[in-house]
């Protein structure tokens, strides 16, 4: 396992250039604003995102420096890691897989982390898939995590679309918070998949507002 080697000086130039890159790329990153952001854990938080592009991490990055502003850490495969190792002065931290051994290592780190009063930040599915993919497949790596805790679970739908513009736009929507016990099933992965159908009831709802342009509540925070 590769552990995150966090740098605040790092953070502060790499947001610089972070909100420069995406403004470049995007119209605009918009969050639903409706959240009431005084509800959501000021500490010890799992922060759940799907993944379906490269872009994914960057955008959490900004979410979170700029909206939730939480001294967070994520999980990421560790070929990613390897390939962009600037992420792991920004918090990223290394998980293979392949290796059983190195998967307990990372979730007893990611568990380290919450302890400490951290936030920490996954992708379910592990690997980038289609957007539009369904079932969304989440690996039951969130839930070992927090099971037998009453740390929060906190849904974040990420959604990217294409509108009347040249540039495309994103959409943020962040869900209720859950705890493990509140789950239905007494196992791992009755657990899991019912933390997969919040989701992706969340996701869901974040596309058709989208598509029916119900999307007051959207603020642009890019």
């Amino acid at each position: 396992m590769i552990p995150a080697k966090k740098s605040k000086a790092f953070e502060f130039f790499f947001d610089q250039f972070n909100k420069r890159f995406l403004s470049f790329q995007f119209k605009g990153i918009y969050w639903a604003t409706e959240t009431n952001i005084v509800t959501l854990p000021s500490t010890s938080a799992l922060f759940i995102a799907n993944h379906s592009t490269w872009w994914d991490p960057l955008v959490i990055f900004h979410l979170n420096r700029h909206i939730i502003k939480q001294e967070s850490y994520c999980m990421m495969h560790e070929k990613g890691i390897k390939e962009y190792p600037f992420f792991r002065k920004i918090g990223a931290f290394s998980v293979n897989r392949q290796n059983p051994k190195d998967i307990v290592q990372s979730i007893n780190y990611a568990k380290e982390k919450l302890k400490d009063g951290k936030a920490l930040w996954l992708f379910p599915q592990g690997d980038e898939h289609h957007l539009e993919t369904r079932p969304l497949a989440f690996l039951p790596g969130a839930i070992h995590i927090v099971k037998n805790s009453d740390i929060p679970i906190v849904p974040v739908g990420l959604y990217y679309t294409f509108g009347n513009e040249r540039k495309p736009e994103i959409y943020i929507k962040i869900g209720k918070p859950l705890v493990s016990a509140e789950l239905k099933g007494s196992l791992v992965k009755e657990k899991n998949l019912e933390l997969e159908s919040h989701f992706t009831f969340l996701l869901d709802s974040l596309k058709q507002e989208v598509i029916t342009k119900s999307l007051d509540q959207y603020k642009n925070i890019l």
